[in-house]
Formats: C-alpha cells, sequence, structure tokens
C-alpha cells in the first residue's frame, strides 16, 4: 500500500536505550527485577546519561523517546538533551510529568529540538525534575518510530485543540442561559418516549427536536428529527414518540429540545432534557449489602472472602472483546439499533463465573466499565470505533467515542449486552448493582483518555457515558446507578494534564440540573495524599473545607458534607458514596510498618462507619502486587514473597475484626499509635469550612 507523508511504517526496529550510572549528578539511579530502574533525586540539576545502542539514533526514522514510568512524587519539569553538545539549540523541554499512580506511557518527540545533532546520535541526557527527593520508576527506555496514531493526532492538533475550546465556550453560555421555554419532562416505557413542556408564546409553530447524543446542542442546525408541538391555552404540551418509529438508533438515549426554524435550520429554545423516569422490566429488589466491608484483588470464590466477611466486591468489565462486527467461531449475533453485532462467548463466559460467584455468596457487585486503548487494532474492529478518535496513546483506557454516530451506538450496543444480562429477573448470569463508568476520570489522560479536552468538555463526555449506562440499565433494574470514579485529588490536580475532582462534580451538578437528573453516585478512591505513607492520619493536604487540596480518609467528613448539599442532592437525598479502591502501604514488612498499616486501616473504618452517606468499602489489595511501583498495600504479602508467600499482615487480622465482637480487642493497639484515647476521637466533629 502506498503511504501519505503521514503514514509511519509499523517494520522500524527499536532503539535500545541504556541508563548509565556513570556520570550521573544529585540522582541515585538504581537497576531493579523485571527491567525496571528506579530514579532517587538528591539535589536541584538531578541527570544521568543514556546510551544508544547498536548503530546509533537516526531522528528521521527513530525519533520518539517512549518509556513507561511510575511515580508518585511526580517529576515536574524533563529536560532531554539530544546529542553530545548540551545547549539550547539541543534541548526538548517537556512541562509537567506528574505524578503517576499506575504505571503509564510517556512519550516525547526528538525533533522538537531546534537544532538538528549530528547523526547517528549515540547519546542522550535527561535531567529528571529539578529538586531533591522525587522518585520514579521507568522501565522500557526506547527510541522507536512515530505510531500512525501519533503523526495523525501531530497533525491535527491545533485544529482539535481551537474546535473544543469553541465548544467549552459554547458550553458555558448553555448552561448559564435561562430559555424562554422548557422541557419539563421525559419518561419512557417499552413502547414509547413520552416528552411533556411548556413554551411561551403557544400561538407560535414551535418544534420539538431529537438529539442523538452524537449531536452538539449548542450548535444544533439540523436535528434528527422534529415533531410538531401542539400547545394548550397556557402553553403547556405532551408528545409522545413511538420507540419503533425509527431503525437505525435507540430513542431512549436521546434528547430533547425546543426549536424554531431559521434560515440555516433551526435554533434550541429550551435546554436538553434526557430521560429522567422510565418503567423497568420486571421488579428486582434492591441490594443492600451487610455491611459496609468489601475487596478487591481477590477471587470471589477464595476462603478468605468468608473468613474476613466481606459483602461488597468491585469487577472490571473489559468490553472490548465483547463484540465484533464479524462472525466468527464461538460468536452468536446480537442485535441492537438495527445493526447486527456478535458476541465472543467466550469473553461473556470469564464474566458469567465472576458474576453467579457473587449472586451465590450474596455480594454487592459495582462494575467498573474500561475501554482498553487498542494501539494496534484492525480498523473496523469494536474499539476503533467506539474508542473516542482524540485518544492520545499516554493513555490506558479511552473514553467512550460521542463524536459520530457509529462510535456511540457502537459503545451502547456493548453497554445493553452488559447490563441486561446481568439485570436477569431470572438472575441467571448474576447481577451488577451498580456500574462505575471508567477510572479515576480526574487522571483521565491516563485512566480515560480523550485527548486534549478542557474540564468542561471532557466531563460532557463523561456524563453522557454515565448516562448511557443509567438509561440502559434502568429498562432492567429500577436500583440501577452509575457512579463517577475520581481518585483522592479533590481541588489539586495530580498532573497538568489532569482535572480537579470538585470541578468534575460541580458540572455534573450543572448537567444534572440543565439535561434531567439521574441517580448517580460517587466511587471515590480515598488514598493517603502519598500512597507510600500509611500514617494518612497525618495527611497536611487533607484539610476540613471544601477548598481541600486532597479528600483521604482523614477528611472523608468534607465528602460526606459536599454529597448532602442540598443542591447536589438527587429527589431530596444525599448522593451514595462508594469507597471503591483505597489501601494501605507498608513500606515493608518491618513489625512498626506492618503496624501502622493496620492502625491506619482501624483510623479509616472509624472515619467511614458513621457516614450514612458511605455504602460500600472495597479494600484494595487483597495481596501485595509487584505491579504497583514497590508499594505494599495488601492484607496478605506478596506471592512470591521469600519468606512467606501470601503470608498474613497484621492489617488482615484487623479487617476481619470490623464488625464482630472482636473488635475493640482487635484495634487496641492502634489507640497509641494514632495518639488517640478512644475511637470517639477519630470522628471530626467540627464545621466543614465554605459549607453552604
Amino acid at each position: 500500500m502506498a503511504c501519505s507523508l503521514t503514514c509511519v511504517s509499523t517494520l522500524q526496529a527499536d532503539i535500545t536505550l541504556t541508563p548509565l550510572k556513570e556520570g550521573a549528578n544529585q540522582v541515585e539511579l538504581t537497576p531493579l527485577d523485571n527491567g525496571e530502574w528506579e530514579v532517587r533525586t538528591t539535589g536541584p540539576d538531578p541527570y544521568f546519561h543514556v546510551r544508544v545502542e547498536g548503530e546509533g539514533l537516526d531522528l528521521v526514522k527513530e525519533p520518539i523517546l517512549s518509556f513507561e514510568y511510575f511515580s508518585l512524587t511526580g517529576v515536574g519539569r524533563m529536560l532531554v538533551f539530544v546529542g553530545s553538545l548540551l545547549d539550547i539549540p539541543h534541548l526538548v523541554t517537556v512541562q509537567g510529568v506528574g505524578r503517576r499512580e499506575g504505571w503509564g506511557q510517556q512519550a516525547i518527540d526528538l525533533r522538537d529540538a531546534s537544532a538538528k545533532p549530528a547523526l547517528p546520535v549515540r547519546t542522550l541526557r535527561l535531567t529528571w525534575g529539578e529538586s531533591p527527593g522525587l522518585v520514579a520508576r521507568f522501565r522500557n527506555l526506547k527510541a522507536r518510530a512515530a505510531t500512525a496514531q501519533e503523526a495523525e493526532l501531530a497533525a491535527t492538533k491545533d485544529a482539535r485543540i481551537k474546535d473544543d475550546r469553541a465548544l467549552a465556550e459554547r458550553m458555558r453560555k448553555y448552561l448559564s442561559q435561562e430559555f424562554p421555554h422548557q422541557i419539563t419532562a421525559v419518561s419512557a416505557d417499552p413502547s414509547q418516549i413520552k416528552i411533556e413542556g411548556r413554551v411561551a408564546d403557544p400561538n407560535q409553530p414551535w418544534l420539538l427536536a431529537e438529539v442523538p447524543m452524537w449531536e452538539d446542542v449548542t450548535n444544533l442546525k439540523h436535528p434528527a428529527a422534529v415533531h410538531a408541538i401542539l400547545a394548550d391555552a397556557q402553553g403547556a404540551f405532551t408528545v409522545s414518540v413511538p420507540r419503533d418509529t425509527v431503525k437505525d438508533r435507540d430513542l431512549l438515549l436521546s434528547g430533547w429540545v425546543v426549536v424554531q426554524r431559521t434560515a440555516e435550520g433551526v435554533e434550541p429554545v429550551s435546554a436538553l432534557r434526557y430521560v429522567e423516569k422510565q418503567t423497568p422490566r420486571a421488579d428486582l429488589s434492591l441490594m443492600q449489602p451487610r455491611s459496609k466491608k468489601g475487596l478487591g484483588g481477590c477471587e470471589f470464590d477464595h476462603e478468605d472472602m468468608d473468613k474476613l466477611g466481606i459483602t461488597s466486591v468491585t469487577l472490571n468489565i473489559l468490553l472490548n472483546h465483547l463484540l465484533s462486527p464479524t462472525p466468527g467461531e464461538g460468536k452468536t449475533p446480537y442485535t441492537y439499533a438495527g445493526r447486527t453485532w456478535y458476541v465472543n462467548e467466550g469473553v461473556l463466559a470469564g464474566y458469567d463465573r465472576y458474576m453467579t460467584i457473587a449472586a451465590r455468596k450474596q455480594l454487592m457487585v459495582s462494575a467498573i466499565i474500561l475501554l482498553p486503548q487498542e494501539r494496534e487494532a484492525a480498523e473496523g474492529a469494536w474499539i476503533k470505533m467506539a474508542g473516542h478518535p482524540h485518544a492520545e496513546p499516554i493513555g490506558l483506557y479511552v473514553m467512550p467515542n460521542f463524536a459520530t454516530q457509529e462510535g456511540a451506538q457502537a459503545y451502547a450496543a456493548a453497554m445493553n449486552l452488559v447490563t441486561e444480562r446481568y439485570s436477569r429477573p431470572d438472575g441467571k448470569y448474576g447481577r451488577v448493582h451498580h456500574w462505575i463508568m471508567h477510572n479515576e476520570i480526574n487522571s483521565g489522560f491516563y485512566w480515560t483518555n480523550a485527548g486534549d479536552k478542557t474540564d468542561l468538555t471532557y466531563l460532557d463526555l463523561y456524563q453522557k457515558s454515565m448516562r448511557v449506562a443509567w438509561l440502559l440499565a434502568g429498562q432492567y433494574d429500577a436500583h440501577a446507578k452509575s457512579l463517577i470514579s475520581l481518585e483522592h485529588g479533590w481541588t489539586l490536580k495530580l498532573d497538568p494534564r489532569a482535572y480537579a475532582g470538585r470541578a468534575l462534580l460541580e458540572y455534573l451538578v450543572q448537567f444534572s440540573r440543565k439535561e434531567g437528573d439521574f441517580p448517580w453516585g460517587i466511587a471515590y478512591h480515598p488514598y493517603a495524599e502519598d500512597l507510600r505513607n500509611t500514617r494518612t492520619w497525618e495527611d497536611p493536604g487533607a484539610t476540613f473545607d471544601f477548598n481541600a487540596p486532597f479528600i483521604t480518609f482523614k477528611n472523608m467528613e468534607v465528602l460526606d458534607a459536599w454529597a448532602r448539599l442540598p443542591r447536589v442532592a438527587y429527589q431530596g437525598q444525599p448522593r451514595e458514596i462508594q469507597l471503591t479502591e483505597q489501601g494501605l502501604n507498608s513500606p515493608d514488612y518491618s513489625e512498626k510498618t506492618l503496624a501502622d498499616q493496620a492502625a491506619g486501616m482501624a483510623y479509616a473504618w472509624k472515619k467511614i462507619e458513621s457516614l450514612p452517606t458511605v455504602t460500600a468499602f472495597q479494600y484494595h489489595l487483597w495481596a501485595d502486587d509487584r505491579s504497583e511501583g514497590g508499594l505494599r498495600l495488601g492484607l496478605r504479602k506478596f506471592r512470591d514473597d521469600a519468606g512467606d508467600p501470601l503470608g498474613i499482615k497484621p492489617i488482615w487480622h484487623l479487617y476481619q475484626a470490623i464488625g464482630t465482637p472482636e473488635w475493640d480487642k482487635a484495634s487496641a493497639f492502634a489507640l497509641p499509635i494514632l495518639g488517640i484515647k478512644s475511637w470517639d476521637e477519630v470522628p471530626y466533629k467540627g464545621k466543614i469550612m465554605n459549607e453552604e
């Protein structure tokens, strides 16, 4: 196939880069197992050299310096000198290499240096931040060709950013605008969508427009469909639209807006509104866990689930390989919105196994919906349709695609498949009770990437994903709920590409009030401010006010207070909070650090025990995991620990005692560690500053 100028060969071999301890400055560079390296900075100018193996580096063929890194401190500004000359023309500056609480990609285009070094390049110098005390791990350091995805995104970057900023301005105006007309209610049953509203002047020829999620209501000219409005003398109207009037889309997922005709098409004169009430196919019971105690990372049928008294779990559901556009062995046809897909029964059977075990053990299940980025997926694959087209390679997971009809409906097809299957009246395959949409979206550049977006345009995409989950699941389960996933940064952005958690929540409230509310909740991860430091009760940034940089175990009362604000509430009730991923680190297996870890858990439990908004707590993890950058968060030791594989840590016994008559005895050791005389001292009883 002929290549255009932006087409990149995938046959070019990667160039191995070797870090050199010799000549390093103000940095401790340590090789670890599995090809990892650890960097610890000791001064303001920490750098080390990198040797280019083989015949050297040709920046025409291998212009991208790439590696994976993990850093709980962040790195800050990174400098790369390309070649042997250490001057500004041969410098590439990378701003804001932030905290990374999971392994993720970093790619640096070495062609950004203003001068072209002599080829081949045989050395690089990497300045790893600009202060002492920074700690990071990296692996897979190499130089490589740019991928086709990287080349395309680079070529369209300026235009995409310009369009996104313009959309953000239109959205801000839309969210603050008082419209003269209203959609007052939208409801659905299996046969029709019912839209009710009020117009200011019933004698004018107003129209009701359907706006699918892939359309932009702030720039609406030619809607998918329009319906005549016949208002009474007071301006009230009702329009019922049969759901089988269209075959190529699901009207349940569309919004509705009053419009007037213009020379260019139509113009909205009301806010958009989605379905807020629907009639489910069956009356499923409300699942209320027997306690708040849950667990992550453990096989559902493991004996520890019973020994620890676990009542709730999370389950990652990766949508990528559930559906295929083409038939094949082990695939069965599945039709949604007029298109036939093919279900990978083997993948589905794997989830069925977990779900049926959970049902047998009466565990509350919160499913985490993920779209892993597959950079090498073939054109036409489900993820190529359903994944956001602006997602950057740096992201491990991506946002769904609401830019096109094909993308939105590919995503909805997979979501309808799982919501229906795991909400059956007969419970044949088990039941999902809550739908956690994606992961830690305030660090969305890594966990839910949609490219370079403002916080408002990013959250608009995300709230559409939340609505899709709730609307589809609500057809089958009246108690279904979608949850927004956030890590512990509250007003602080943990990376220059990240978003502030509170800001995203505030936008979610605005969209809910503007476009129709739904019973969303919060899936929060209140890790310690520094994940390495178990003594979360000392977190300096976890203050008791709505402008706190972090929400950790120490100031959980802040999140509880925010969820109970009247303007945040759903139908007069506070938003539900589930703590769906958090753990406490034992830096080593010494008696002191293991005792601190268990004391931290006792402290955390007494914090959340009395908060009525917190309904579940899934501890992360069951056992220490080598892939977590040196953290030891588990209730048990590493599986391959040389002296005590999967050994039980003191925190295991503490966790087992929660909610039992053994609590007082099991937790007494923690009181002097925490510096308190009674557990009554743990809950914060003061006023949350800036509380409305």
